[in-house]
């Protein structure tokens, strides 16, 4: 089997049993994308990322990364979901149903695999959700690439649908190591903006918080470093550092007790 040699970022926050908020880079090339072979990548770090969106407080989050590739395009990962992949020259697309993690009004331990805090006492629960995702990357040459990720729920569907547009680019690299610059933006409905940046007249006088009705449009950036380092042929440790900021209305949330957090981690694979 060929390892696979990249993380993809888009469904880093799906599946969050098995994978933390983690946005880690994708070294994509031409053969990563359509690989003439199948390959298994098993994983396993930690990350430490905010409680939820808009939290000033941050957890740590363990991740175990499971990915099988079929040579034809199909694909399970706790990370990309179940769906099928594949690639015209410069093109690669990809479909999937993934998951979107449960939020809380509550304190969780890192191995509950939820979001939420007792900040958000009062707010209630938003419920988990399968999603159905498509991504669409275009390759700009060896070093850099595009995407656009949409994300919609099949069910609870009240949860609103997001529209990501990010890159990569890998600034050095050599026979064991890479760094890489990863950015993107997310877009939300109306629906989206509202159940995890409002705050109804009924979570008010529950919560405490001002009622408040965000509209459609941005409402994170996120940028990261990471560093790739390949032991040998199997084995391969992949560290990333960086920080997402609330923009727009999400950031003026009452929920948003802090428009910018940091995020890290580091995860050691194995592939073959």
């Amino acid at each position: 089997m060929k390892a696979i040699a990249h993380l993809s970022s888009v469904g880093g926050l799906a599946i969050i049993a098995f994978a933390a908020m983690v946005a880690f880079p994708p070294e994509v090339t031409a053969t990563e994308l359509s690989p003439t072979e199948s390959s298994l990548t098993l994983g396993a770090g930690i990350g430490v990322v905010p409680d939820y969106l808009g939290s000033n407080k941050n957890k740590a989050v363990p991740m175990l990364l499971l990915d099988y590739q079929h040579r034809n395009g199909l694909f399970a990962s706790t990370q990309r979901g179940i769906g099928w992949a594949g690639e015209h020259g410069v093109f690669h697309y990809s479909f999937a149903v993934n998951g979107r993690a449960e939020r809380t009004d509550q304190d969780h331990r890192s191995l509950d695999f939820k979001t939420g805090s007792s900040e958000l006492l009062g707010m209630g629960r938003v419920k988990a959700s399968v999603v159905g995702q498509g991504t669409f990357t275009v390759r700009l040459g060896d070093s850099a690439s595009v995407h656009m990720a949409v994300e919609a729920p099949l069910t609870q569907r009240d949860n609103g649908r997001t529209v990501q547009f990010g890159g990569d680019y890998t600034v050095w690299r050599s026979a064991r190591n890479s760094i890489a610059l990863n950015g993107s933006l997310d877009l939300g409905d109306r629906k989206y903006m509202q159940t995890y940046f409002g705050v109804t007249q009924a979570q008010s006088l529950a919560s405490g918080y001002a009622n408040y009705t965000p509209a459609a449009g941005l409402y994170k950036a996120n940028l990261s470093l990471g560093w790739t380092h390949r032991v040998d042929t199997h084995w391969r440790v992949v560290t990333v550092a960086g920080a997402e900021r609330l923009l727009s209305d999400a950031g003026d949330s009452p929920l948003a007790r802090r428009k910018t957090a940091p995020q890290a981690g580091v995860l050691v694979s194995y592939s073959y």
